[in-house]
């Protein structure tokens, strides 16, 4: 029979990945979208009273439209281009497609050449996302 009394125990406090994810796109791209939720879910909770949650349901909406609108809007700029090409042509001209996103939806529609629709204001200020950005230089 074996003794216990001289095994030691091995506890492990932090857990490192395998791939950092400063490397890993889709690490960082899984975490982003966790913390963007979060922030959408306090954001919610926050909110008081009918008035602010028939605008929050609004601004979902026209959130849920602008993405569209940004969608079909790249997809038709990049049926201009030759196939094999349309992505790293687009990349040259508007800029990498990750970081465009990370932009202020004013910037994007304006960068895009998009029409705004009308209450336009309340989500100006949103990335594609949904967050708050900050103004960029």
């Amino acid at each position: 029979m074996t003794s216990h009394k001289n095994s030691t125990k091995i506890v492990l406090t932090e857990a490192n990945l395998l791939v950092p994810q400063v490397k890993s796109k889709r690490l960082a791209s899984l975490a982003k979208q966790a913390l963007k939720t979060d922030r959408f879910e306090k954001s919610r909770n926050l909110t008081d009273g009918n008035e602010t949650i028939e605008l929050a349901q609004e601004i979902s909406v026209l959130l849920k439209n602008a993405v569209l609108t940004i969608n079909r809007r790249i997809d038709e700029i990049k049926k201009r281009y030759p196939p094999g090409k349309q992505d790293k042509l687009f990349t040259i001209r508007y800029g990498d497609l990750e970081k465009l996103k990370q932009r202020r939806l004013k910037e994007i529609f304006e960068l895009l050449d998009i029409e705004k629709p009308t209450k336009f204001k309340l989500i100006a200020e949103l990335d594609y996302f949904g967050v708050r950005v900050s103004h960029t230089d």
